[in-house]
């Protein structure tokens, strides 16, 4: 497991906003970097909820939930048909995958996770720089109705992509 570096993560922390009370955050994670820590931290201290998804081996990873009475952590086969029992619940979304892993089916991936989103919902993807889904993820993201993408460079391994549920316009026709 890599451990990430406490001042790397916390300006990633910075993309979520602490404006707003009550907020949920999904992370779908193979358990290949200590996101999930941060993530548990954050929410816990903000009083967020905060989902964590385990794919593969990472749903072995020990985890103690003591202290967090909104967090809940459940194993996650992407192929399941729905990845959550509720539409648009979450303002966060957190994807810590290996590339080979969302590579295998990207599209399906993320038609899942759309449903998941609120309106205008905030998506951060971390694929591995120098890697073919760092190249592809633009054009994936675009023709997946996901706008504002942007790529934000602070950690030495891993590119941090961001995007936004755009809500409305053509999504539906196309199945997401």
């Amino acid at each position: 497991m890599e451990h990430l570096k406490q001042e790397q993560v916390s300006l990633l922390m910075q993309i979520v906003s602490d404006q707003y009370p009550n907020q949920q955050v999904l992370h779908l994670s193979d358990g290949e970097n200590d996101l999930h820590k941060y993530l548990f931290e954050m929410t816990k201290t903000r009083g967020f909820e905060y989902d964590l998804r385990l794919i593969g081996e990472g749903a072995a990873l020990p985890f103690d939930l003591s202290g967090h009475p909104a967090c809940t952590v459940e194993p996650l086969d992407l192929n399941r048909k729905a990845y959550n029992k509720h539409a648009r619940l979450y303002e966060y979304v957190f994807v810590t995958v290996k590339d080979s892993i969302l590579q295998e089916d990207i599209v399906q991936i993320l038609k899942k996770i759309f449903r998941l989103m609120k309106n205008s919902g905030v998506l951060v993807i971390l694929p591995e720089k120098g890697g073919t889904l760092q190249v592809e993820i633009d054009r994936i993201l675009e023709e997946g109705y996901f706008v504002a993408i942007n790529h934000i460079d602070i950690f030495d391994r891993l590119d941090v992509v961001n995007a936004r549920k755009m809500h409305g316009w053509g999504a539906y026709s196309v199945g997401f």
